[in-house]
């Protein structure tokens, strides 16, 4: 290895934190590549959309909806740059897997890696959220704090060109569900019961010091951006208690993705006859791609399938159960496991049983 990349990798590595934030920004900026241009015409239409949907949204939901801080309409690797920190969090439970093997030299430095390969994860991941997203609703999961919205102009605009759609009528859907994400997750013990699966999803998983040294030793600064490299990372995640624990996690994100669709149907009214279309359209596109599998942290990326059984969840609730027993799921915070979904009577018979105790 040369002097300028032994120099790189130890700016690269020298950071402190349980996550390598450095280290997940050059990954990031490799996947999304150079800025783009965005219209300027673009960011006071996205500020009068958002604040049409969140009236909308907060006309059918049964709690608050809190506006937004600001809207800015970017590109990616903008909303990189505005996103990664405050995604970080769903980093930080993966702060512990990696077993040091005691308290020597080997251990000591093992300690000074794990930060570097969970920013390898975090990196990966938002990194390729960028190049995809449109805004936060389509990641899934929020970010920590009140941050603006940053809605992706590019990605919005080649989805509508893609699909031949009125790109009027798509950034009216990008708001709709962009502020019904943003107030689901603003309640509280929602976020609280994300993090507690993603600590359960880490705490499934353990990596050997022998592994994460071969794989670190073989790497130089070129390879944070080949996605067929960084995927070594991710082999060390997988593992049976670990596939479990993201069933669980890929579950909840699938309920709560398909309940932020129904607010924002319900929302759209007659403004958007064509949401539906717009939702199927974009199920088929849910596939992040290669780059995606370099990082464990994509656990958080719902799947199409997952949306759909989640959607069919809260449909199956309400009409057994009315629009009561639905909106009091954001009430008491009792979701349901992975193998409740397909079967919401018994998950109505745990919530009466709790009731009734």
């Amino acid at each position: 290895m040369s002097d300028d990349l032994f120099s790189q990798f130890f700016r690269l590595f020298d950071a402190p934190g349980p996550v390598n934030l450095r280290l997940a920004a050059e990954v990031a900026h490799h996947l999304v590549g150079e800025s783009q241009p965005v219209d300027p015409w673009a960011a006071e239409e996205f500020r009068e959309l958002t604040r049409l949907a969140e009236f909308k949204v907060e006309a059918v939901a049964p709690f608050a909806v809190h506006p937004a801080p600001d809207v800015m309409p970017v590109d990616a690797r903008r909303w990189v740059d505005k996103n990664l920190e405050p995604l970080s969090y769903l980093a930080e439970p993966f702060g512990g897997i990696v077993d040091l093997g005691g308290s020597g030299p080997e251990a000591q430095m093992l300690a000074g890696l794990a930060p570097a390969m969970i920013g390898i994860q975090l990196g990966t991941l938002v990194g390729t959220l960028g190049g995809w997203v449109m805004a936060g609703f389509d990641a899934g999961v929020p970010a920590r704090g009140e941050i603006p919205i940053t809605y992706v102009v590019p990605n919005i605009e080649d989805f509508a060109t893609r699909h031949d759609s009125d790109p009027r009528q798509v950034r009216l859907w990008a708001a709709l569900n962009e502020a019904s994400h943003r107030a689901l997750f603003r309640i509280p013990f929602v976020t609280d019961h994300l993090v507690r699966l993603l600590s359960e999803y880490a705490g499934a998983i353990s990596i050997g010091p022998e592994k994460l040294m071969e794989m670190f030793s073989s790497m130089n600064p070129e390879d944070f951006g080949d996605a067929g490299k960084l995927g070594r990372v991710a082999e060390l995640f997988d593992t049976p208690a670990g596939r479990a624990a993201h069933e669980e996690l890929a579950s909840f994100l699938g309920v709560t993705g398909g309940y932020r669709r129904l607010l924002a149907t319900r929302a759209a009214g007659e403004l958007l006859p064509s949401i539906g279309e717009l939702d199927s359209a974009r199920d088929t596109e849910r596939d992040l791609g290669d780059s995606a599998g370099a990082s464990a942290l994509t656990a958080t990326f719902v799947e199409a399938e997952d949306l759909r059984r989640g959607t069919q969840f809260c449909l199956e609730v309400e009409r057994r159960y009315g629009s009561e027993a639905l909106a009091g799921l954001w009430r008491n915070g009792r979701f349901p496991t992975a193998g409740e979904i397909a079967d919401p009577v018994t998950w109505a018979a745990r919530v009466l049983l709790d009731d009734i105790e």
